[in-house]
């Protein structure tokens, strides 16, 4: 059953991916990496790899806090529907 604290964190992710300081974060993280992939020397295939991954990794980041967010609007539905009920 649905909880207030799946909607205590939903309301916390969703404050966090509206937070320009999160979005700024996330942009000079990509930035960095690219930045360093770009120097990066073509034979150092260990570093490029790390690099690469650390990039695909910051979307999934936005996306995990996106689904918190998404079960918490369906808590909230859940709860509502209770009362109504009640």
């Amino acid at each position: 059953m649905a909880t207030q604290e799946e909607i205590l964190h939903s309301n916390e992710a969703e404050i966090i991916l509206e937070a320009e300081t999160f979005k700024n974060a996330i942009q000079i993280l990509k930035d960095e990496y690219i930045n360093l992939w770009l120097s990066s020397k073509s034979d150092d295939i260990n570093t490029r790899e790390n690099l690469h991954k650390a990039i695909k990794l910051l979307p999934e980041v936005e996306r995990h806090l996106r689904i918190i967010v998404e079960k918490g609007v369906i808590t909230k539905s859940q709860l509502g529907r209770l009362q109504k009920v009640v």
